[in-house]
């Protein structure tokens, strides 16, 4: 008798645990009524399939205001691909003060995703780093590259048409065929990747003197689009546009430099970092392998 308890008391457990596995079903908080960081609560939840959706946390800064997003994405709604919905995502800009003379760095938007049942918890916004990942490149790279030397008058500029081109080719961009064009504004570029496994980005370049901007200086700026995969430990950079008044600012080179020299600081984001990036692989290894003992233990009663 005392058998057959034990059999069927692992019949139900190893379903259990079995179910646990395979169920696809996440639980997110979702609440639109947060307009302020300190007394934003949310206790409304959704259920959501998560090979689908994920969970996120969004601050974005406003020109007045600051927007809290506590809700669930679809895994398609970014503008480029992510690998996994446990990450870090942040836009922001570099820019240059033209009255002390230095570069600074602002967080325009920063966003924690996740998928795990109500990860996204309200408490959480408050832990949101205000300088995001305080992206920044060096000085003397921002001061070559961006700003116009005092003898010059122009900026010369690739203009590649004015068309965004997208491709999936490693070396893309010809720069041989882009008109040179001496700007007396600012020469305006951009770089999406939208995958990075292929390569696949849109690049374009042009002058501002051919816009509605017309033949204005823009202050220098760079504003920068980077996913920080927690579980990868791994910072990618997915877009970057910039506006430069530097000598032949606008070679495609100017992408990979950014890339390479760019800095960043984690330290802001450690509350959000588990002490063990492995954790959710040790916890899969084992119920599998407690799985597999239940199983064996079925078979020989």
């Amino acid at each position: 008798m005392s058998t057959n308890i034990f059999s069927n008391f692992c019949v139900i457990l190893f379903i259990s645990l079995l179910s646990a596995q395979l169920t696809s079903a996440l639980v997110c908080f979702q609440c639109n009524n947060c307009d302020d960081i300190t007394s934003c609560t949310c206790d409304n939840v959704i259920n959501i399939d998560n090979e689908t959706s994920y969970c996120i946390l969004l601050r974005e800064s406003l020109s007045n205001a600051i927007n809290i997003e506590i809700k669930h994405i679809p895994r398609n709604s970014t503008r480029y691909y992510i690998y996994d919905p446990h990450y870090i995502s942040v836009q922001e800009t570099i820019s240059y003060n033209g009255l002390i003379r230095g570069w600074y760095t602002k967080s325009n938007q920063i966003t924690y995703a996740c998928q795990t049942d109500r990860c996204n918890q309200a408490d959480l916004i408050k832990q949101l780093p205000s300088n995001g990942l305080s992206l920044m490149l060096p000085n003397d790279w921002l001061d070559g590259n961006l700003l116009r030397k005092p003898d010059k008058i122009t900026t010369s500029c690739r203009d590649c048409e004015g068309e965004t081109i997208c491709d999936d080719a490693a070396n893309l961009i010809n720069i041989n065929k882009c008109n040179i064009k001496e700007c007396q504004g600012s020469c305006i570029m951009g770089e999406t990747f939208e995958k990075a496994e292929t390569t696949q980005f849109c690049y374009e370049s042009f002058c501002s003197d051919d816009t509605s901007i017309g033949p204005v200086m823009q202050v220098p700026e760079i504003v920068i689009t980077a996913v920080y995969y927690i579980n990868k430990k791994q910072l990618e950079i997915v877009e970057i546009d910039l506006k430069c008044n530097g000598n032949d600012c606008s070679q495609s080179q100017i992408f990979k430099d950014i890339k390479d020299k760019l800095q960043k600081d984690l330290n802001g984001i450690k509350p959000f970092l588990p002490p063990n990036n492995h954790g959710n692989a040790i916890y899969s290894t084992s119920v599998i392998f407690l799985m597999v003992i239940l199983l064996q233990t079925l078979i020989f009663y």
